[in-house]
């Protein structure tokens, strides 16, 4: 009986080491290929457990899920002569193992087979497109601050693509025969940075001072506009208000005239001669001020005036003094 477990346990543990050896699995997300002798013999892309030959067969297990890619910074030049850094990254996956093993063999290889034909079709696209349309996120118009930079900007400021449809556009041209030649597909492909080489940036940045300055320029003259308007608005309403001042003070003066013609006239028609007096005394104010000298005839009228003053100044009756008391005389 002794012996049966011993021949029996001699014969099941070569058994379990070549089941074992013969067996593997393909686990989710793996594609496997069998090669014997370092040649391809069989592609299982389906997951779960698999045979081969042990000793003779290996196993080489490759990625089925979307692999990522991430290239270097190229320095490549725009339709608008514009020299730039274009950094962009790719998503990719084998989707067919035995034409990708055979061309292109390991991961690795693919990896560096995508350096060049991405970066072949980023230069081709690149330089078909103006520097614009790889700035902007979509072809949509630009809005400007103002209607004055609208109509200032050049036809090269015109989005006529856009990043968006500049990376589908290499991803199309990256993907010409790639699956049917190498096994490969790439799923996207997208620009992670754009940067300006220095002399691109200097222009730039000097574009963007010019621009501020003519936003800041149309800014100041708008203002100077608005001020003039409310300066001409003020002073029509300044001069609406003098007018009506004006007139007012006019009418008021003419009403105070016409009282005091009217009072004038109804007093020289109740004293003529006291009337005429007061006019000429108010003519000989008027004349005779400080320092006048006058030459005056005998019969004027004036002179007539002061003489009659004179008389009867001089026909007045004197001051007479208190009476003074009679000296009295002593009896003799």
């Amino acid at each position: 009986m002794m012996t049966r477990v011993i021949a029996a346990i001699f014969i099941l543990i070569p058994l379990a080491i070549v089941l074992y050896l013969s067996t593997f699995i393909v686990p989710e997300g793996k594609q496997v290929v069998i090669t014997q002798f370092d040649r391809p013999v069989s592609f299982i892309s389906d997951p779960g457990l698999n045979f081969r030959i042990p000793l003779l067969q290996n196993v080489k297990t490759l990625e089925k899920r979307i692999l990522p890619w991430d290239g270097a910074p190229e320095n490549m030049q725009t339709r608008d002569k514009k020299r730039i850094f274009v950094d962009c990254w790719a998503r990719w996956k084998i989707v067919d193992l035995k034409t990708f093993y055979t061309d292109v063999r390991t991961e690795a290889k693919g990896q560096k087979f995508l350096d060049d034909v991405v970066d072949s079709a980023v230069r081709d696209v690149v330089a078909r497109h103006n520097l614009i349309d790889l700035v902007r996120t979509s072809d949509n118009p630009l809005e400007y601050e103002s209607d004055e930079l609208g109509r200032s900007a050049t036809s090269r400021d015109k989005v006529i693509s856009g990043r968006e449809k500049i990376e589908k556009e290499i991803l199309k041209v990256a993907s010409q025969n790639l699956e049917k030649e190498f096994g490969i597909s790439l799923v996207t492909v997208h620009l992670k940075r754009v940067k300006y080489s220095d002399q691109v940036r200097n222009t730039v940045y000097e574009r963007m001072r010019s621009e501020r300055e003519r936003v800041a320029q149309l800014f100041q003259s708008e203002a100077e506009e608005e001020r003039n308007r409310i300066k001409g608005m003020t002073q029509k309403e300044l001069d609406v208000i003098e007018g009506a001042t004006k007139q007012k003070a006019a009418e008021i003066r003419g009403s105070a005239d016409a009282e005091v013609i009217r009072m004038t006239a109804e007093a020289y028609g109740k004293d003529p001669e006291f009337f005429e007096f007061l006019q000429r005394l108010e003519m000989y104010k008027k004349a005779l001020k400080q320092d006048t000298n006058l030459v005056l005839s005998t019969d004027s009228e004036m002179f007539g005036l002061f003489k009659s003053i004179r008389v009867r100044r001089a026909e007045q009756p004197p001051a007479t003094s208190a009476p003074s008391a009679a000296p009295t005389s002593s009896p003799e």
